[in-house]
């Protein structure tokens, strides 16, 4: 019996010693974007890893010269980030707060056809994009943030009955410049 308490009580401070180790990343914010106008919450769901999901309005361009086109339309994403670089940039002394660093992820984002504001017609359906991205995130102690995130994945586009009416492989490439707020330092 004595070495099953003992056993047990290993096992019970080993799962404690680990639930305590140190994340490298915030366990949650919420920031403001203004060159996609919206919203995004990230929390921790890991030492290095987040959940990252934001609403707003996303550019979409295609085409060229005098065929291009252009809209700002409502969107939904979401990402499972992974910050794998966090304990090197502590080692050389520089900055994490904020999830400050270089991620890898999984994108999702659905769009509807509701222009807001572009020189193409508002349509029916919905669109999306899944796939893998990298990205880069600094936030600065004031709170100003910025992101750039670059990837391919797969899109959809969907009639207003949600049936497929195309799909195919695409680049995705997106810019931020934002807030975060709560960030006094």
């Amino acid at each position: 019996m004595k070495n099953y308490i003992f056993l047990c009580s290993i096992f019970l401070i080993g799962l404690n010693l680990k639930g305590q180790s140190v994340k490298n990343v915030a366990e949650n914010q919420f920031k403001i974007n203004f060159i996609n106008p919206g919203i995004e919450y990230e929390f921790a769901v890991g030492n290095d890893a987040t959940l990252d999901f934001g609403a707003g309005l996303q550019f979409v361009a295609a085409g060229s010269g005098a065929n291009f086109y252009y809209a700002f339309i409502p969107a939904l994403n979401a990402q499972y980030r992974y910050y794998y670089n966090m304990e090197r940039r502590l080692e050389k002394n520089k900055r994490i707060e904020g999830n400050t660093g270089n991620y890898l992820a999984l994108s999702g984002n659905l769009f509807t056809a509701d222009v807001i504001i572009g020189n193409v017609e508002s349509g029916t359906g919905t669109a999306g994009f899944v796939g893998p991205i990298y990205g880069i995130q600094r936030t600065y102690p004031k709170g100003f943030n910025f992101g750039m995130e670059f990837g391919a994945g797969v899109y959809f586009q969907s009639d207003q009955n949600f049936r497929s009416i195309d799909s195919g492989f695409a680049p995705i490439i997106s810019f931020s410049i934002g807030w975060v707020l709560g960030m006094n330092k």
